[in-house]
């Protein structure tokens, strides 16, 4: 049977993510107050690195999303609010961004409402950002990078702990 799930119901990014991968929204909520993260694995073996992946991302107004790259194929679409990408152009709901494995891309900057967008991963091992070494510094880039990797670190030493 079909399960919906709507955006404004208590709860949704959790709600739209398993159980055992809630994980990575709790860190972006810690990491990133006023940020959400769910993801849909589309495939039962959530274990499975090729398994593709749609999160919905929400990112707080005036924040910026650090520049980075995915180790897979990835569709973004905007589905709310609006985000201004390094050439000026400011992408607003229905715009979408491509980009290629390893390709890096941002930093993108949330508009006044915030941005909410769809990313569709071609499959799970991409779904952790890789950042970029030749970025420019960025304090808070730097610390907001530093404590994902640091959760990821802590999530995969959980998982091999079982």
């Amino acid at each position: 049977m079909p399960q919906y799930f709507r955006i404004d119901d208590p709860g949704y990014f959790d709600a739209i993510t398993p159980p055992e991968k809630r994980w990575a929204g709790a860190t972006t909520r810690e990491v990133m107050p006023g940020w959400d993260l769910g993801s849909v694995f589309m495939g039962d073996d959530l274990s499975d690195p090729a398994v593709p992946v749609a999160s919905m991302l929400k990112i707080a107004p005036g924040d910026t999303l650090p520049r980075h790259a995915h180790d897979c194929f990835r569709v973004e679409v905007v589905v709310r609010g609006s985000i201004t990408v390094p050439d000026g152009q400011t992408l607003v709901p229905g715009d979408m961004m491509l980009s290629r494995p390893g390709e890096f891309y941002g930093p993108h900057v949330a508009g006044p409402e915030g941005c909410l967008s769809v990313e569709i991963f071609s499959a799970a091992r991409g779904v952790y950002p890789i950042s970029d070494p030749d970025a420019a510094p960025d304090e808070r880039s730097a610390a907001v990078t530093r404590q994902v990797n640091e959760a990821i670190v802590r999530r995969q030493a959980d998982q091999a702990g079982q």
